[in-house]
């Protein structure tokens, strides 16, 4: 919230009242304004009390600040579903906790401090660099918060910052640390390896019990979306274009208007040579004189057809004007003295000419009543607009509003977030996921506020809402059977895997398991630990790696009928050089995490010490579960 004023500060300011800021700190004083009795207190950290009213107020601005930065809405019920509550909640156990921390050290931060903090803030000042206490004061009342509030936030802010601070910066990285990481992210290894897989016909079918048993225990796999019915009506130039009339003389004015749309320029097929000297050329316009091929004269300068041929081309596309006049002036089938240009000396040759041409009315009547219309009818969307919306505002239908008004109405049964009806296959939604977004972040009865389009509306309505549901057992027993038979063969491929690495392990070489299963050995080289590829997963570099110099390992595709039976070749392992610049940017990288962990560690250690509880049965009244 503290950010939000301070991006919003941008107006005059004049520099006043330093020290009357500071006088007012005493007269408030620096309770917690937040702090309320415990029947309504949702957490307790130490003696610090966390209201209910301050979570929800946390709660609802995360959830704007994160559908600002996604461009997406998001319900409370769907961030409930994702945890982020929880998450709120922690955070702000997190802060308590180090209020806490705080109140014990018996830390303070001066009245006269913050005023000057709060002065010196660049997002308070503006070109002259001076505080309008007036402009503050209003942004306070645009977001709900006192004086005493936002000061009170302020001293909470910069106690917890420099007690994080303390706990988790300046972290050195060892070298041990280091060099662990470095030899971790850059050792490499090669692979010999061999397919095996498993079919369907390897294990048996499966029963009825084990179907069922499959179905109850991965009810998520089985669960019809949510289906939602939405009511859509649209209008745009094109829905309402075929009713516009227009006369004859609509379509000479039109005609005249756009002339120079239906002009086609002169175009030009030319072949051209160029030279590095005017005599060079002449003596290549002799040979062509006495019969030599343009294209054949062009092969012994090794140029090829494509390098010298402008196709098709218009006079603007020669950009140098010598050249585009020279070009332009010859006959078809002609070929040119040479031309100086401003790069070089040139032969052209006019290969083929298409005339301009301008279209008249007659040939371009088709396009240009389509186009006229259109915009006419651009021109009625508002008036279409006004009339639909007071049709709203009357309960009118939107079935009666579409007739009356002329433009299209579409009911869709059911769709689901993605757009796919119940037999998975696509819905035609106009304006597709914006639609779908905004309808699947509505309710039934609601009134929606119109979608605006570049040219035009949409309106939409939920009609119903089917809840996410389980399907019936009979609907999906076949998808269940065949989940069945997908983990059997899974178990039986890991277990001939597992197999084959311990015979390799006992003694068996790679090359005689290979021939026994019928495979072929293949090598993949320069493997990391960090990478993979399409034909060597993250799942068989995580096994490779897993294994010392020359040792054995398995790992399943993602398809789980096959695996991979590898043995890991050579181990490189670069030298480590703390100066050079690699180690160097692991260490960078390493100091955020190093001050993260410090400083989790270190926010457990208060929350452990002070000891946090929770109201049981008020957050089960807020959010209607529990919190673990």
């Amino acid at each position: 919230m503290m950010e939000s004023l301070r991006n919003a500060a941008k107006g005059w300011m004049a520099k006043v009242l330093i020290g009357l800021l500071a006088v007012s700190f005493a007269v408030w004083g620096i309770a917690d304004v937040f702090r309320g009795s415990t029947q309504n207190a949702i957490a307790k950290v130490g003696e610090q009390e966390i209201p209910a009213a301050r979570f929800d107020r946390a709660f609802q601005d995360y959830l704007q600040n994160l559908s600002r930065q996604t461009g997406q809405g998001m319900t409370p019920e769907q961030a409930r579903a994702l945890g982020l509550d929880k998450a709120v909640l922690d955070s702000l156990i997190q802060q308590a906790a180090l209020d806490d921390q705080a109140r014990q050290l018996r830390l303070g931060v001066s009245y006269t401090y913050l005023a000057q903090d709060l002065m010196k803030d660049p997002a308070f000042r503006n070109s002259q660099g001076a505080f309008d206490a007036e402009r503050f004061k209003q942004l306070l009342a645009q977001n709900n918060l006192t004086e005493e509030m936002f000061f009170s936030e302020e001293r909470q802010r910069l106690l917890r910052g420099a007690l994080a601070d303390t706990a988790s910066a300046g972290i050195p990285v060892s070298l041990g640390l280091l060099e662990a990481q470095y030899r971790f992210g850059t050792e490499q290894r090669d692979a010999r390896y061999f397919l095996i897989s498993t079919a369907d016909s390897e294990v048996t079918a499966p029963t009825d019990d084990e179907i069922k048993k499959e179905y109850e225990a991965n009810p998520q796999a089985y669960t019809a979306p949510e289906y939602r019915a939405v009511a859509i009506m649209k209008v745009e130039p094109a829905d309402i274009a075929a009713a516009v009339e227009i006369t004859d003389q609509d379509l000479a004015d039109a005609y005249e208007k756009y002339k120079a749309d239906y002009f086609t320029p002169e175009k030009r097929t030319i072949l051209q040579l160029s030279f590095p000297t005017e005599a060079e050329a002449t003596a290549a316009r002799q040979k062509l004189a006495s019969g030599t091929d343009f294209l054949a004269l062009a092969t012994e300068r090794v140029f090829t057809e494509a390098d010298n041929t402008f196709d098709d081309q218009t006079r603007s596309a020669f950009l140098d004007p010598a050249i585009a006049e020279a070009a332009f002036a010859l006959t078809e089938g002609a070929v040119s003295d040479p031309v100086k240009g401003q790069l070089s000396t040139v032969l052209l040759k006019a290969v083929k000419v298409t005339p301009e041409k301008q279209s008249t009315l007659d040939e371009v009547k088709p396009a240009l009543q389509e186009r006229v219309r259109l915009e006419r009818a651009a021109e009625e969307i508002q008036a279409i607009y006004d009339a639909v919306e007071d049709a709203r505002a009357a309960q009118t239908s939107f079935e009666d509003i579409a007739a009356k008004a002329g433009i299209p109405f579409q009911l869709i049964a059911a769709t689901d977030a993605q757009g796919k009806d119940k037999d998975g296959k696509d819905v035609a939604i106009p304006h597709g996921m914006e639609v779908l977004q905004a309808s699947f972040t509505s309710d039934v009865g609601v009134e929606n506020d119109a979608i605006s389009l570049d040219n035009g509306y949409v309106w939409y309505e939920v009609r119903e809402v089917a809840p996410a549901a389980v399907r019936p057992l009979d609907a999906v027993k076949a998808q269940a059977a065949a989940a069945v038979t997908a983990e059997k063969v899974k178990a039986l491929t890991s277990e001939k895997a597992k197999a084959l690495v311990e015979r390799a392990r006992s003694g068996a070489t790679l090359d005689a398991l290979a021939t026994e299963a019928q495979a072929k050995i293949e090598t993949a080289q320069g493997l990391r630990r960090s990478e993979s590829s399409e034909g060597f997963g993250p799942a068989a570099v995580a096994a490779l790696f897993a294994v010392p110099d020359k040792g054995f390992a398995y790992a399943l595709e993602a398809d789980g009928r096959s695996a991979r039976i590898m043995q890991s070749e050579p181990v490189l392992l670069p030298a480590f050089d703390p100066a050079s610049p690699e180690v160097k940017s692991i260490a960078e990288q390493l100091k955020p995490r190093l001050s993260d962990s410090m400083l989790g560690a270190y926010l457990a250690a208060l929350q452990a010490e002070a000891g946090v509880s929770i109201n049981e049965t008020l957050w089960r009244s807020i959010t209607g579960q529990q919190t673990n």
